[in-house]
């Protein structure tokens, strides 16, 4: 009896627990019915994914977010890269400060570089008439230059490099093409603007070996001034135009001070005067005059032009040449007395603007002097 009490009891505690066991798991799906449940909520716009996702929820969620993930990341990447190529841009343009102008020149081709809106330099090439019948007419050299500047085949640039004459041809080409050169020269000037270099280390200078003017930039070549390339409104003569491109690219790259002289520059050769032997010498201090009197009648009645060789001297014949020294560089000039003076300072001759520039005068203003009295040329008037 008691055992059967105790097997009933026992029962009883089986069932009851197997019960709430089963009750317990059989909860279970149900939370994990709502988890599911939650997630479709959230992904509701598209039904398929809802029912997918109820099967794998965790994996295709995830996959779907890394997806996403990544064509956004590169999506913002490329318009970061876009910001920053255009910034770029827009920085090469700021840095930008010389271009060039092709146009035409006494009827030659020529391109002109301008720096920040001013012509510092004119490149002049072939006649335009002869370059408009050589552009017209096809030859073997015109096909590798085409071929060579816009690269569209290959043969023809093998062609050019197996043939020495025919890359000689190419060279010759652009070297004597003033639009090629000017942009070369204007790529360079605006390299010197990025690279911040010093505008008072452009200069010019003689080359005596090849005898040529050339500006330089730290001693380095920049261009050569020559009847080829030339100041933009030139003044005709090679010297001066070398002077004023120099000081055109000195203020429009970096303000810097105007060059008085071309450093090395050859002397005109010693003037010969049909005159006389020397009459007497005399030394004392010379000065010079010129900008205030130009165009002024003269004590000798001439009209004075400081661009002439001419002298002022107390007493000396008018027509009388007279030799003078700077005793501080032995440089020398002949200089015909025109007018009369100085009155001052102890001085025994004022020159003319170019006599004093011939004798190295201008700077100093006043120097130590030789006269060596020629007499009277043949061709001037005795007047006193």
């Amino acid at each position: 009896m008691n055992q059967q009490l105790w097997s009933g009891l026992t029962a009883a505690l089986i069932i009851t627990t197997l019960s709430t066991a089963s009750s317990s798991y059989a909860d279970q799906p149900t939370l994990a019915d709502e988890g599911v449940e939650a997630d479709v909520s959230v992904n509701q716009p598209l039904p398929q994914q809802a029912a997918s996702s109820s099967e794998q929820p965790e994996p295709s969620e995830s996959a779907d977010l890394s997806e996403t993930a990544e064509s956004t990341d590169s999506h913002l990447e490329a318009v970061k890269v876009g910001e920053l190529q255009s910034q770029a841009e827009v920085d090469i343009v700021e840095e930008t400060v010389a271009s060039i102008y092709p146009h035409e020149m006494n009827g030659r081709q020529a391109a002109t570089v301008y720096v920040r809106g001013i012509p510092v330099i004119t490149f002049l090439g072939s006649d335009a008439a002869e370059q408009l019948n050589q552009s017209s007419s096809p030859s073997a050299g015109s096909e590798v230059k085409i071929a060579a500047t816009q690269g569209t085949t290959s043969e023809p640039s093998a062609d050019s490099s197996s043939d020495p004459s025919a890359t000689a041809g190419f060279d010759d080409d652009y070297t004597s093409d003033p639009v090629w050169r000017a942009t070369s020269i204007a790529a360079r000037l605006n390299q010197m603007h990025r690279d911040n270099i010093d505008a008072e280390d452009i200069t010019v200078s003689w080359d005596a070996e090849q005898e040529r003017y050339v500006i330089k930039v730290n001693d380095e070549e920049l261009v050569e001034i020559n009847p080829e390339t030339l100041l933009p409104d030139t003044t005709s003569d090679v010297a001066e135009d070398a002077l004023q491109v120099t000081n055109r690219l000195r203020r429009q790259m970096g303000d810097a001070p105007p060059l008085r002289e071309i450093a090395g520059r050859p002397r005109p050769a010693p003037q010969e005067v049909s005159v006389g032997p020397i009459q007497f010498s005399v030394r004392g201090m010379a000065s010079w005059y010129g900008p205030g009197f130009h165009g002024n009648r003269s004590a000798s009645g001439e009209i004075f032009n400081q661009n002439a060789l001419t002298a002022a001297h107390r007493n000396l014949p008018f027509g009388t040449q007279v030799r003078v020294t700077n005793l501080s560089n032995g440089q020398s000039v002949i200089v015909r007395i025109n007018d009369r003076g100085p009155y001052s300072g102890g001085r025994v001759i004022d020159l003319s603007a170019a006599a004093a520039r011939a004798v190295g005068l201008i700077q100093a203003g006043v120097a130590p002097v030789s006269l060596d009295v020629l007499g009277v040329a043949q061709t001037a008037g005795n007047q006193n």
